[in-house]
């Protein structure tokens, strides 16, 4: 009796690993880079289209949080060994509550490993993605699935207990670099960048896979430099301490703009309708008036039938009306382009249409030959049981 149970067992785990094999589920993993508070979450979240990565002022997150696209919602908190925050998997949650377990353990791990190491935590996270679903944003092929890996400041990268998890997932992922305007100042360059070159060490990341985001550039004062010649400036450095054959590509960006924008309309194609609730995009959008009104008010230059238009929006807002589809459509359209965001996806899709192959298809190959390694041992496991 017990050598059919084990022979039942092992066939059962052979017929797993054949399917698991003949099923690769290609995808595009983008992870996600930044000095210490640059907004690298905010920047996740509205290439998302939802809240899932956990915003905060300083730096608390660590090990990796992986989003991954899905119909289904689901979280996943891997257990490791004395961990002091829940593990275990959860299904059916909505948004607010996906964020508020993923930044409670993020909070419990930054506050525990205080006083001792602990391994970092691996979060997953299911949930629908805005460049899986809007397929004219991200340029991707139907069926391909899409990553990111939200990790943690650069300091934090290189943590023993952060790098053991983190090291093994970013070297065939596709990067966007967060910096902080405010820290591209002389005084801070070149030591940001140094730790950029040490990050990159570390990982084995690929440089020529990434892309640059200098985030928060509405915060420039009057009387700074121009634009043009802090990024001109910036590329060039990025280019010499990183050894790249030319220079990069760096995106100026305001994070938030486009964060309350996009996660106010959510994942769907804008060709279509919003599924946000009306609540929510209500609450997002009074914050995209109160929080980004000087860059609006830049951006829209002397339009004054634009001027018009958006005050009227801001005006309903505030005594509470709701914004109907088409004019939350404008509204993201306007954010697209105000924000970087849509000099960002021409990056990304010119990036994934260069490298497809390096990105997608190679990776995705690799996990069919560590699973048909996997398929072979157990198909060697009935044999070994069988032995007197």
């Amino acid at each position: 009796m017990g050598l059919e149970v084990s022979i039942r067992q092992n066939v059962a785990k052979v017929t797993k690993a054949y399917y698991t094999l003949m099923s690769p589920n290609p995808s595009l993993v983008i992870a996600t880079l930044g000095t210490t508070s640059s907004g690298k979450s905010t920047i996740v979240n509205a290439l998302m289209g939802r809240r899932l990565a956990p915003i905060e002022a300083g730096e608390m997150s660590g090990g990796v949080l992986r989003i991954i696209h899905s119909d289904q919602r689901k979280l996943v908190i891997e257990k490791t060994p004395d961990a002091a925050w829940e593990t275990g998997t959860w299904e059916n949650l909505g948004d607010g509550e996906l964020y508020e377990r993923v930044q409670s353990t993020m909070h419990r791990y930054h506050d525990a490993r205080k006083k001792k190491d602990f391994i970092a935590p691996q979060i997953q996270v299911q949930a629908p993605l805005l460049p899986a679903c809007d397929l004219s944003l991200s340029g991707l092929p139907q069926g391909i699935g899409v990553e990111f890996l939200d990790l943690p400041g650069l300091k934090s990268v290189q943590d023993r207990a952060n790098l053991a998890v983190i090291q093994p997932q970013v070297g065939k992922a596709f990067s966007l670099v967060a910096l902080d305007y405010m820290q591209v100042d002389e005084q801070h360059r070149q030591k940001l960048l140094g730790e950029l070159k040490d990050v990159v060490k570390f990982l084995q990341g690929r440089t020529e896979s990434m892309i640059f985001i200098l985030n928060r550039v509405d915060a420039r004062g009057s009387d700074d430099f121009p634009l043009e010649v802090r990024l001109s400036k910036l590329k060039e450095e990025i280019r010499d301490t990183l050894e790249l054959p030319s220079l990069p590509d760096v995106i100026p960006f305001s994070a938030r703009l486009l964060y309350y924008a996009q996660c106010a309309w959510g994942t769907n194609n804008l060709s279509g309708s919003t599924s946000v609730p009306i609540e929510t995009r209500t609450r997002l959008l009074q914050a995209l008036f109160k929080d980004c009104g000087s860059i609006i008010q830049e951006k829209r230059g002397g339009d004054r039938d634009l001027r018009d238009w958006l005050q009227r929006i801001g005006n309903d807002l505030e005594d509470g009306y709701e914004v109907d589809d088409e004019t939350l459509r404008k509204i993201v359209r306007y954010a697209l382009d105000w924000s970087g965001g849509t000099a960002l996806w021409q990056c990304i899709n010119h990036r994934i249409n260069e490298s497809f192959t390096d990105l997608v298809i190679l990776p995705a190959l690799n996990k069919v030959f560590s699973r048909f390694d996997s398929l072979s041992e157990s198909a060697i496991e009935p044999k070994r049981n069988l032995k007197p």
